[in-house]
């Protein structure tokens, strides 16, 4: 059975798994992440011998770094498709107490122009956010935040687009300043958001 959403719905919310597996999970992700840096380790010591072999004269470095970058492309493109991206953001301070670092905008006041646009962006969540267990984040990309299917935040109400998670919100919401973000506006003084917000 699906949890409702925060509107009422069922829509395409998972059920909210327990925070002992939520943790099982973070964990055996801490450690598939751990495996993923060692193989960036040996790629990075691959490398280093093939320098030396440029160094020696047996390949040339403008061929070296053509297949480099194929070779890269190729790695990250599979590494995305298999999933093996953890993203978690760099742990910072206590998101409690960022003070000064905390960004006020009077959203309510230009929700009807930006629809609440940034509440649709995805990020990944703090190792404190993961531990404390309130912000919801998607189970197969581990740990960015989880959307419904329209896109929004799953913490984001459909009606007053207010935040259900506003007291507990991640660090990133509480410093993210849309000011200056092309994305969302062409002129935010004059309250020109992007004609293209969905």
């Amino acid at each position: 059975m699906r949890s409702p959403a925060v509107d009422g719905s069922t829509g395409n919310v998972p059920d909210r798994p327990s925070q002992d597996v939520v943790l099982g999970l973070h964990e055996a992700h801490r450690r598939v992440g751990a495996a993923t840096a060692r193989l960036f380790d040996t790629a990075a010591h691959a490398y280093a011998v093939t320098e030396l072999l440029v160094r020696k004269g047996v390949i040339e470095v403008d061929e070296l770094d053509r297949s480099r970058r194929d070779v890269e492309e190729r790695l990250g493109s599979a590494f995305g498709d298999d999933g093996l991206e953890i993203s978690i953001a760099a742990e910072g301070p206590d998101k409690y107490e960022l003070g000064e670092q905390a960004v006020e905008i009077d959203c309510a006041a230009r929700l009807p122009l930006c629809r609440a646009a940034c509440c649709r962006l995805r990020f990944p969540l703090s190792e404190q956010d993961i531990h404390e267990g309130v912000v919801r984040w998607q189970l197969d990309r581990p740990y960015l935040n989880l959307q419904n299917s329209d896109g929004y935040c799953v913490h984001c109400t459909t009606g007053s687009r207010t935040c259900g998670v506003y007291v507990n919100r991640p660090g990133v919401c509480r410093t993210y300043d849309c000011r200056k973000d092309t994305r969302i506006w062409v002129d935010f003084e004059a309250r020109v958001p992007q004609p293209d917000l969905p």
